[in-house]
């Protein structure tokens, strides 16, 4: 993604510049970078915080990691990824 390039974040609507680098790896990280602005990922990455220690998550488990996935889909408002 060029740095002068802008999207529309899914979850605020607001036009933005994007991440300079995908937050995740894989197809889901580049799906992230375009469609979510900085603000709200960081916004993401504090709410994720509290549901791993409030729910006892275990990000190692993929089972577990899926669901957070899911999660994160609903909150920035994405397709399921």
């Amino acid at each position: 993604m060029t740095p002068t390039a802008q999207i529309t974040c899914s979850r605020c609507g607001r036009q933005a510049t994007p991440m300079a680098a995908p937050p995740l790896t894989g197809t889901r990280g580049q799906t992230v970078q375009q469609h979510v602005c900085p603000e709200c990922w960081q916004a993401w990455v504090d709410q994720s915080t509290l549901l791993i220690n409030h729910y006892g998550i275990q990000v190692a488990d993929p089972a577990q990691r899926q669901q957070l996935y899911a999660v994160m889909a609903e909150f920035l408002h994405l397709p399921s990824l």
